[in-house]
């Protein structure tokens, strides 16, 4: 959900986080019912069944892809559920959910979002609906969505391989906040790992993942990476953008003094800009304080 609401910013953020809460309310009642084994989108008739899951596995050691994609696929390029374009019946989708399971069948993650996000693929860091990593192995997956209508639709489910590189495993571990993006890996690291409230002096309790984040770039040293450090929305736009540019020089140097050539580094404040949750609660505000270390695509 992180992902889908990341480019959200300013005022347009509260808003849009209202309705999508809403929506999504509505649907984690929905999903809370059992589904039926086998029942199709459109009906019990497999003729029928024009959305399906797919899964694309990382085959490559590539840092910056994640370890499982999800898209979506139809049969009937005229149904119009998922397609693109004006006539792409994307209000036929209220909300949607991918549902991980293990082969016990518990449900041990989830990626979920409201109306068609379907033009690309949608990544799964392997990360359990608690935030921790998940042991590598087969899983199980569907994809799950309520009409215009509140009705609910399932895909059949699809068999997964998950296997995640020891050195993103690691830092699951270390409670960062994995994300995959168009730009690369995002390591997110929230203010209370790492700072003291208003403050840019690295805690000691933050050595650990930091010594992780540079064992992980040391082993990936071709990647460029950029650090970039935020606020909430509280106190001043200048002072925000002070702090936040202090507290990623920060980490900058911390970086360069563990042996990652400078040459691969940049770093940034960008103060208030770019939350992933409402400023509105302290819950919001906790998250959008926070550093990000970005391993870039782009290799030197």
């Amino acid at each position: 959900m992180e992902n889908i609401l990341a480019q959200c910013d300013g005022g347009k953020t509260i808003m849009k986080l209202s309705a999508i809460n809403a929506v999504l309310a509505a649907l984690a009642l929905l999903l809370a019912l059992p589904a039926r084994p086998g029942h199709s989108a459109f009906g019990e008739n497999e003729d029928r069944m024009e959305v399906a899951l797919e899964a694309m596995e990382r085959l490559t050691p590539d840092l910056t892809a994640p370890p499982v994609s999800f898209a979506v696929r139809k049969n009937d390029p005229q149904a119009g559920l998922f397609s693109d374009g004006a006539d792409d019946g994307s209000d036929n989708v209220g909300a949607w959910q991918i549902q991980i399971y293990d082969q016990s069948g518990r449900k041990r993650s989830f990626i979920q979002g409201v109306n068609s996000p379907f033009a690309a693929a949608l990544p799964w860091a392997g990360i359990s609906s608690d935030g921790d990593p998940l042991p590598d192995g087969f899983y199980n997956a569907r994809l799950v969505w309520t009409d215009s209508n509140k009705r609910v639709h399932t895909t059949q489910k699809i068999s997964v391989s998950l296997f995640t590189p020891l050195e993103i495993r690691n830092l699951s571990a270390r409670k960062l906040r994995l994300k995959y993006t168009e730009e690369g890996l995002v390591l997110g690291i929230a203010e209370n790992l790492i700072f003291k409230s208003g403050q840019s002096k690295i805690q000691d309790e933050a050595l650990p993942a930091l010594r992780e984040i540079s064992v992980l770039l040391k082993s990936y040293a071709k990647n460029m990476v950029t650090v970039r450090g935020y606020t909430d929305s509280s106190g001043s736009s200048r002072r925000n953008l002070l702090l936040s540019g202090e507290r990623a020089a920060r980490v900058y140097q911390y970086l360069v003094d563990a042996g990652i050539d400078p040459g691969r580094l940049t770093y940034q404040g960008l103060g208030s800009v770019r939350p992933v949750a409402s400023n509105t609660t302290e819950t919001g505000r906790a998250q959008n304080r926070r550093v990000e270390v970005v391993v870039l695509k782009k290799t030197i």
